[in-house]
């Protein structure tokens, strides 16, 4: 399950990114141009999650600095929200399944001391002491070779994340500044 989602994010996040400069570019020019309708084509042409955050903002482009913000911003929430769908399953993953591996080590080690306990110290069975040992050992190999992967791809995927957040801040920025300073020189 760990495997498939992180699969699933690895594809999604490859499939929202773009070549931001050369976004950037395009937009610019458009947008000096005074021609808002090509830089809202530029954005549907390149699908991704900076410019769907754009997008937002070039369609207020007529109103002020802050709805322009405001626009995106809850655009990028969204987009956001997106890019961290299933990621918590990764985590929660990757956080429980050691527990569930000293769970079972707990209860190899119950089973061990029961069959101890019964046989009494005379008769100890060493075949059926093992048995419950190597189950204890087995669960707890069980969980780690689980969780570690686990954890390293969430925190893969995190850091991905956060990569973009800070792309989209500042393209955010970069975008509303050309509308504004559009809107000034006229």
């Amino acid at each position: 399950m760990s495997f498939t989602i992180f699969i699933e994010r690895f594809l999604h996040l490859r499939k929202s990114e773009i070549d931001t400069n050369q976004f950037i570019i395009d937009i610019r020019n458009s947008i000096k141009e005074g021609n808002i309708v090509e830089a809202i084509r530029v954005c549907e042409n390149k699908a991704g999650t900076i410019s769907n955050i754009v997008k937002a903002g070039l369609l207020r482009h007529n109103r002020g600095k802050e709805q322009i913000e405001q626009a995106m911003e809850l655009s990028g929430l969204v987009e956001i929200a997106q890019l961290e769908k299933n990621g918590k399953i990764l985590s929660i993953i990757a956080h429980i399944t050691p527990l569930i591996g000293l769970l079972g080590t707990v209860l190899g080690f119950i089973q061990a001391f029961a069959e101890m306990r019964m046989s009494g110290l005379v008769d100890i069975s060493a075949t059926r002491i093992g048995e419950a040992m190597e189950y204890a050992l087995v669960t707890t190999a069980a969980g780690l070779v689980v969780a570690i992967p686990s954890v390293l791809a969430y925190n893969y995927i995190v850091s991905r994340i956060e990569g973009f957040v800070l792309e989209i801040q500042t393209t955010s920025s970069e975008v509303v500044d050309l509308l504004v300073h559009r809107e000034e020189d006229y």
